[in-house]
């Protein structure tokens, strides 16, 4: 059985007559019946009843037909992934961030990945960092950039940046020094919901230090959290990137928190048992060169190296945004 054969099978099933189908591939009507016979013949049985007005699948042609589409498919998606392999990637890729960096790298790395992959098209989802995977396992992703993938087996998790967590309070305080952990203590903060695992990395800090929160306000929105934290309302805790801006423009303070479980690992995840397509594959590249560049200027504040693969698996029990 050759694919030149289930091609034209599949073309007369679908047409429904061996004229309408000859047409279509482009072949003498005559030679098209012979194809077709031949096939017959290699699996003995028939796949067609013919009558006057054309064509019919009996119940092997069916069972053919299901699977000779299937096939086919599959060659085309291989013969597609070869192709862009071999040139510049094409298709759609589907990016999800959290919010506490959406604003930062997304521009960037939109503005990069066309660059690098013009024929390539870019969709981004913001979520918190448990929707993205719950996304990336449902297929609704491709490539996900989140804090800390290590207790998900189902995702293929590459460390970026392990991120310093900050102290963000309005510009009337002072940013002369960092802040020690005891000093958070009955401190008015605004955080993001108990639910969220953000809250859950500065509530396990605190609780191992003895220290006792004092929560104002929950928002599950950092455009929220830093203007409730501008206002006055009480300070919250950030990764710098989420406020790198404001920060700049004097409108904000940040200290960092002198503790080294004041930290979140943000990694660059894809489904574990599903094959990543070149464009999906440079988008991954340009993330990682982003977040680099972002560190070096001090957008970002953290650790990049190569102790992050170790480090990531020590920080396996904690989630964060």
């Amino acid at each position: 059985m050759d694919i030149t054969g289930l091609r034209y099978f599949v073309e007369v099933a679908k047409a429904g007559s061996f004229s309408r189908a000859s047409v279509t591939i482009g072949m003498a009507q005559p030679s098209l019946s012979r194809h077709i016979r031949k096939l017959e013949e290699e699996l003995k049985h028939e796949l067609f009843y013919r009558h006057g007005r054309g064509v019919v699948l009996t119940d092997a042609g069916v069972q053919l037909q299901n699977t000779a589409n299937t096939i086919l498919c599959l060659l085309e998606d291989v013969k597609r992934e070869l192709v862009e392999s071999g040139g510049t990637p094409q298709g759609r890729v589907t990016l999800g961030v959290p919010p506490s960096i959406g604003a930062t790298l997304v521009s960037p790395i939109a503005m990069h990945f066309r660059q690098v992959c013009p024929g390539a098209g870019l969709r981004v989802k913001e979520g918190f960092s448990s929707s993205l995977g719950e996304w990336i396992e449902e297929g609704l992703l491709d490539v996900a950039v989140l804090y800390d993938a290590a207790r998900n087996r189902n995702l293929n998790a590459a460390p970026l940046i392990l991120e310093d967590l900050f102290l963000i309070q309005n510009r009337e305080m002072p940013a002369d020094r960092d802040v020690e952990l005891h000093e958070l203590e009955g401190m008015p903060l605004v955080l993001t919901g108990p639910e969220n695992g953000l809250r859950r990395v500065i509530e396990r800090a605190t609780e191992q230090a003895g220290i006792k929160l004092n929560i104002v306000m929950e928002v599950d929105s950092i455009p929220a959290l830093r203007q409730l934290a501008g206002a006055g309302m009480g300070a919250t805790i950030l990764p710098f990137g989420a406020v790198h801006r404001e920060i700049r423009m004097g409108r904000l303070v940040a200290r960092k928190i002198a503790s080294p479980d004041m930290r979140a690992l943000l990694v660059a995840a894809t489904p574990l048992n599903q094959p990543i397509s070149p464009a999906a594959r440079s988008l991954l590249r340009v993330i990682h060169a982003e977040a680099l560049r972002f560190v070096e200027s001090g957008v970002l504040r953290g650790t990049v190296d190569c102790n992050l693969n170790r480090i990531q698996d020590d920080l396996s029990g904690i989630e964060t945004e």
